[in-house]
């Protein structure tokens, strides 16, 4: 709906209007016209697009197990395989860079000093500065327009990167690389906030995730088989840039077709399996999407302490993790394999950051917890580093270096558990984009610090790089226990405020529960109280774009 004055004819469209009023609260303008149609004012905008489906609605309708299962399906067939591939894409791209350095990039482009570290940091440089602007296009532009917009220049910026044959030529080509890819990651977490129920995100987050995994896997193997072409015309890290830049190119031309819009718009689902898509999302307390940018968001979202325990979590992890990302191949190299079974022995630290993402993920939903679960992921970072710094270098060293390297896998786990928990504990449409963007750069400026804590004159042991990777993850497990008491105190706080407004002080956060067990509970409500449930309550203001910090029945998870 657009902000002009949307006519509704018939008396059946008035009482949907009526019900709509219940939804989205009284600040709705009704008129009526001079033929005697009813009319809705131009605050709609205003609210969640999702209100253009419950229009024709009245009240709360209950989505049925089998309708559940169906949609999400479908959905899952529509979404996560086009964002799973763009991710992947974006992971893969990045570590050309620390793919090609075991090959020889610095030697071919004459790299001396610290120029490799700041190649490393170019790209995340660049994201961070784009932030802002990403913030505000993620909610102005449609994500079915402006993401294919992106992957497409970015697959184009690479294929190009593979003319430049000097420092400041790879310093440009990575910087314009990071533009465009700066607001793949928000999107990506927005595309899982607005389709899926909170219960079944983390899933949804492990498999774009689980690219870190994939892109190791993959990435070792297409780097061991061009590294063994000889080519007189062209160097390896040319070969790699092109060819990858090339697919990027054509999948971005593919997801003009094949990304996702919000559920309100999608082309995928009728008008019914519509309504249940945003039905589903109710008890999320979130809403799906609005266009219009709302400052008076944007200020709650920096004024409120949560989003700034994100973005310190962010920065926490993403020293180490980038650190890793850009030397992590040279660290391997420097326990003495060569060329080619550095690519080889990458490939099992791969294959456990998927199993791990997974892993977590499962732990997370089956204990209904997630900070416990990024406590858990990070105690075998802080072993691993601590071997690596007290292990030499020596042949005989290398079990117990390999061991320490894998144990650092863990890291990658906590990736999607830690962006599920974020997405789980904010509403608002703009306040959600913010805060994912706001996060996102706190991820990128550990991004960039990571990089430039290892220097290749440290080699073999680094010792600088991983002291600092080692603080940063045990100040990460004490910042977590601070999250969990900022999030305990707002439920209390909540808490209050119901039993202010004449509510009930403790309620049932349905988001957590499968279709049946909503349907058991309120089965269970009904009998103890008579033939009322409160359950049809909850949840009315839903789809009004209220932030969590103005709606008393938001329920933060831990």
């Amino acid at each position: 709906m657009s902000n002009s004055m949307l006519a509704l004819n018939s008396a059946e469209k008035t009482r949907n209007i009526v019900e709509l009023q219940k939804v989205a609260g009284s600040s709705l303008d009704v008129n009526v016209t001079e033929a005697g149609d009813t009319t809705l004012g131009g605050k709609l905008a205003h609210f969640d697009e999702a209100l253009e489906i419950l229009a024709s609605t009245q009240g709360v309708r209950y989505v049925t197990e089998d309708e559940n299962a169906r949609i999400l399906k479908k959905i899952d067939w529509h979404i996560m395989p086009v964002i799973v591939v763009i991710y992947f894409l974006q992971l893969l791209d990045k570590q050309t860079l620390a793919f090609s350095s075991v090959f020889g990039l610095s030697i071919d482009t004459g790299l001396v000093g610290d120029q490799y570290s700041l190649l490393g940091s170019m790209v995340y440089v660049a994201q961070l500065v784009l932030q802002p602007f990403s913030a505000y296009f993620l909610v102005k532009i449609r994500l079915s327009i402006y993401v294919p917009i992106i992957v497409t220049c970015w697959g184009a910026t690479l294929a190009i990167m593979a003319s430049a044959k000097n420092f400041k030529g790879l310093l440009l080509a990575r910087f314009f690389l990071g533009v465009f890819e700066a607001s793949i990651t928000p999107a990506v977490v927005l595309i899982v906030q607005m389709w899926y129920r909170r219960r079944e995100q983390g899933y949804r987050m492990a498999a774009w995730c689980s690219s870190y995994g994939l892109v190791n896997v993959f990435g070792s193997l297409v780097m061991f088989g061009l590294g063994h072409i000889g080519s007189n015309v062209l160097y390896p890290y040319q070969v790699v840039f092109l060819l990858l830049g090339s697919v990027t190119f054509l999948v971005g031309l593919l997801s003009f077709i094949l990304f996702p819009d919000n559920p309100v718009k999608s082309n995928f689902l009728s008008p019914e399996e519509k309504l249940v898509a945003v039905e589903r999302l109710r008890a999320n307390q979130q809403g799906v999407e609005t266009k219009v940018f709302k400052i008076y968001q944007v200020l709650e979202m920096i004024s409120d302490p949560k989003s700034w325990c994100w973005m310190i979590l962010s920065i926490l992890i993403a020293i180490p993790a980038a650190g890793m990302i850009i030397f992590g191949p040279l660290i391997l190299r420097g326990f003495g394999f060569n060329r080619f079974n550095v690519m080889l022995v990458n490939i099992p630290f791969g294959v456990l950051q998927i199993i791990w993402v997974f892993a977590a993920v499962w732990a997370s939903k089956r204990f209904n917890v997630k900070s416990i679960i990024i406590l858990i992921g990070l105690i075998p970072s802080i072993v691993g580093t601590v071997l690596l710094l007290q292990t030499g270098r020596q042949p005989e060293d290398q079990p117990t270096l390999l061991v320490a390297f894998y144990l650092l896998s863990f890291t990658t786990a906590i990736g999607p558990v830690l962006y599920s928990w974020q997405a789980s504990n904010v509403a608002g449409h703009t306040k959600k984009t913010t805060t994912v963007t706001f996060m996102t750069a706190g991820g990128l400026i550990g991004d960039i610090i990571g990089p430039l804590l290892f220097a290749p004159k440290d080699r073999p042991y680094y010792r600088g790089g991983l002291t600092a990777m080692l603080i940063c993850t045990i100040v990460a497990v004490c910042f977590v226990f601070v999250v969990i008491v900022c999030l305990h105190h707002s439920n209390k706080r909540n808490e209050r405020r119901r039993v202010a407004a004449g509510k009930e002080a403790k309620i049932q956060d349905y988001s957590m529960f499968t279709v049946r067990e909503v349907q058991v509970a309120r089965a269970k409500e009904i009998a103890e109280k008579g033939g009322v449930s409160n359950i049809q309550n909850i949840g009315t203001h839903a789809f009004d774009d209220l932030t969590d910090l103005q709606n008393d029945e938001f329920i933060y998870v831990y």
